[in-house]
């Protein structure tokens, strides 16, 4: 369904649509902004640009191919990842949207960052293996999610250099645990900790799917 979806939107010509989704790409953007996107009744094509610049991102994918919807959420265990985000946090978490992520040869991605200070889970399912370097790996540094300290000095950093709150570019002395997976396996992290996609090689694929729980 990745690949099929990819390959539909390359072959499009510029302004064509497909009638089952919108697509999102360059100038062309229906939907702006984070809101617009998970309030979409269609699932969204959403290609990102300047850091990731080139990754797919699709929203809704439960909804891209109707025969294709029980399994994409039976897959998640959504159920499941509730409770041990509930056990991990001492609250409740639901999910807020699905996606899917296309990856292939993107090489610039945004250095290590948190997604805000606030409790967020993610879970991601890989559709194929990420079992070395060049296919980009998660990374993340572990226990940075309450590590105050660390984010204290960086928002400073970040603050007197015009930087965005959330980047971590002081990481002296902390090492970030790059996570290798097969097809198949799931991998939940805490958003509010540091982390980020590794650099691509251009032959590289990457293909996951993804909850956000907050």
């Amino acid at each position: 369904m990745a690949e099929r979806t990819w390959d539909d939107v390359a072959a499009l010509t510029p302004g064509r649509e497909l009638p089952h989704l919108i697509l999102n790409r360059g100038e062309h953007r229906l939907l702006r902004g984070y809101k617009a996107l998970v309030e979409s009744t269609k699932p969204v094509v959403n290609f990102r640009h300047e850091e990731d610049d080139g990754m797919m991102d699709v929203f809704h994918p439960e909804n891209l191919v109707p025969e294709n919807r029980q399994l994409i959420l039976n897959c998640q265990h959504e159920d499941l990842v509730e409770t041990l985000a509930r056990r991990a946090f001492d609250r409740k978490l639901k999910v807020k949207c699905r996606n899917l992520y296309v990856s292939k040869g993107v090489e610039n991605t945004r250095f290590y960052h948190c997604d805000g200070e606030r409790i967020k889970v993610k879970s991601f399912v890989y559709a194929n293996d990420v079992n070395c370097f060049d296919t980009g790996p998660y990374c993340y540094i572990m226990c940075s999610h309450h590590d105050a300290a660390l984010r204290q000095k960086n928002q400073a950093f970040n603050e007197h250099h015009g930087l965005n709150k959330h980047e971590y570019r002081l990481l002296a002395g902390h090492v970030a645990l790059p996570v290798f997976c097969r097809a198949g396996d799931m991998v939940i992290s805490a958003q509010h900790g540091v982390h980020r996609g590794h650099p691509q090689a251009a032959s590289a694929t990457r293909i996951v799917l993804v909850n956000l729980y907050q």
